[in-house]
């Protein structure tokens, strides 16, 4: 009996051992960045014609986290930290924010909803995930709705992002749509 209660003892404090690679928590992805990653975009009603291109031009990393930077060919420049809570955005078209605003986390779920804490009142609520269709490619993705508490009648945005892509469609409330129509990954992968 009592080399079972040593065994036992021994078995309680022995260090576990690591956890194989196979097996370790993947969390998912649904902002990819990388330098070079390009995603190209067109109004639904004529997919042939790219009416926005974002391209992660820079990253630096900083405190833990990286810092990209995506340039819209509209002019804009928005500049994005990553941290394993999600995406934030710090800047974008010229205005700064203090604190940055979470845009998408890897672990959302229908449901969620949270204050972006800028001038606007802006307020992001996760929907439940649905099929998109677009030029790239058929996508699992959640919606991301947006809207702005201090200016209720402007609307409301979704932006559907998908594991492994990203943004694959937005909707300004019936201004804009645009969807997917090639993503070109960069060189690394982070």
């Amino acid at each position: 009996m009592r080399p079972l209660l040593l065994l036992a003892l021994t078995a309680a404090v022995a260090p576990a051992a690591p956890i194989p690679k196979e097996f370790r928590e993947k969390r998912p992805n649904y902002f990819p960045m990388a330098v070079g990653d390009k995603r190209e975009y067109a109004d639904p009603s004529d997919p042939t014609t790219v009416t926005q291109t974002r391209t992660i031009t820079a990253v630096e990393e900083k405190g833990g986290a990286r810092y990209f930077t995506q340039e819209i060919s509209t002019g804009q420049k928005t500049v994005l930290k990553v941290d394993k809570t999600g995406v934030f955005v710090v800047s974008s078209g010229g205005l700064t924010y203090d604190p940055p605003y979470k845009a998408v986390g890897p672990d959302m779920k229908p449901g969620d909803k949270w204050e972006c804490g800028d001038a606007n009142g802006m307020i992001r609520s996760i929907g439940r995930a649905e099929k998109v269709t677009t030029p790239a490619g058929n996508f699992t993705a959640f919606p991301v709705a947006i809207e702005y508490s201090k200016f209720p009648d402007s609307g409301t945005q979704v932006l559907w992002y998908a594991e492994g892509h990203g943004m694959v469609r937005y909707d300004s409330g019936g201004m804009t749509t645009l969807v997917l129509t090639k993503f070109t990954p960069g060189k690394e992968k982070k």
